[in-house]
């Protein structure tokens, strides 16, 4: 546990509510959670077009209180907000942001890659953390300290790295390092697997490991635990079936997103059942022990799922599209899969995606 400090640390709707004010207004670049807010999610429900870009949104964790956090799509250009995490003190946030035409081709597109954004929500101001050319694919913010870890183009492939949550001044640089393929004695860098994808990085409750997806050549993805570079170990070994989900890094079986329990003991994460379903594929939820034993089913059957997120009562939170009826929600049930609710919805067509919840500020 020291090790991995050692290296991070200097390294439109049911659920409106006349009571508030709405969500699908604004002029400002940021918004803050309400007081009640229990998680956080996108979608583009802001839009009366599906397929717009997604927009940063707060919502308590029983389904009421929706806000705004991000007004991005209030500019002349569009953007999509992908995925949003809170600083433990929800003054601060993280976002992954697609805004720039990086391949000057004159469209936005996924390809164009997506950059890791600061934003200070009290002063409603943002600065780039990690700029869009470096494609960044996962974040996750520390729950005991000011570190950020993200996933993107490195060395020769895709690594995970950690940062530090400010913006770089003349008097203040900004400590980013690769936890994947790091520089060693006399700022060389060893030779690094290229073929190795290592991606969407979740940091545990004390601060001191990551879990995360790693992909080989074989294209199957897994669930790995990272401690420092010479304690890295595989959690789970995916599931059966090969076939590739096109526009994705996945192939049928490949294990996904993974998430820490409040206690450390188990992980929740998404396994690829089949491809098509409008090219989303469907997801099951699963959660296995800490050492890889113990996997169990949390949802399963014919659906889209996002990533999970497990909250501290140990409740888990995940999007979900099923194919039978095509209608997004967001959805919340115990760890074993029981007491489903449906917290949020939109219609059919329009997406919800990446639920966060957030932990009480002490």
């Amino acid at each position: 546990m020291r090790a991995l400090a050692t290296a991070l640390v200097p390294l439109a709707l049911a659920a409106c509510n006349g009571d508030y004010p709405n969500p699908f207004e604004g002029q400002i670049r940021t918004g803050k959670p309400t007081a009640d807010a229990g998680l956080v999610f996108t979608g583009n429900g802001w839009s009366e077009t599906a397929g717009s870009g997604r927009e940063a949104f707060s919502l308590s964790a029983g389904g009421a209180s929706l806000t705004r956090l991000t007004f991005c799509n209030e500019t002349a250009l569009a953007c999509d907000t992908a995925e949003v995490v809170l600083a433990p003190d929800r003054r601060r946030a993280i976002l992954r942001v697609l805004d720039t035409d990086t391949n000057g081709d004159g469209v936005l597109r996924a390809d164009d890659g997506y950059a890791l954004v600061f934003a200070d929500l009290d002063r409603q101001a943002q600065a780039n953390l990690v700029e869009a050319s470096q494609k960044v694919t996962g974040m996750d913010w520390s729950p005991v300290q000011d570190l950020v870890v993200y996933s993107a183009q490195g060395i020769g492939g895709e690594d995970l790295f950690r940062t530090d949550p400010i913006r770089p001044t003349a008097d203040n640089q900004q400590d980013t390092r690769n936890l994947s393929c790091p520089t060693g004695q006399n700022g060389v860098t060893p030779p690094c697997d290229n073929r190795i994808r290592e991606r969407r990085p979740r940091i545990d409750p004390s601060g001191q490991f990551l879990v995360y997806e790693r992909i080989g050549a074989d294209g199957k993805g897994q669930i790995w635990a990272f401690q420092n570079v010479a304690s890295i170990f595989p959690i789970t070994t995916g599931g059966p079936g090969s076939e590739p989900l096109t526009g994705t890094p996945y192939v049928v079986g490949s294990d996904a997103d993974p998430d820490f329990s409040p206690d450390n003991a188990s992980i929740v994460f998404r396994r690829l059942t089949a491809t098509g379903n409008g090219g989303r594929g469907t997801w099951d939820i699963l959660a296995v022990d800490s050492d890889g034993t113990n996997l169990r089913t949390v949802a399963r059957g014919g659906a889209w799922r996002s990533a999970p997120d497990w909250a501290i009562d140990g409740s888990i939170a995940f999007a979900e599209i099923p194919v039978s009826t095509g209608i997004p929600a967001l959805v919340r049930v115990n760890a074993d899969g029981s007491n489903r609710q449906v917290l949020f919805s939109l219609p059919a067509g329009f997406s919800l995606d990446f639920p966060r919840w957030l932990r009480p500020v002490s």
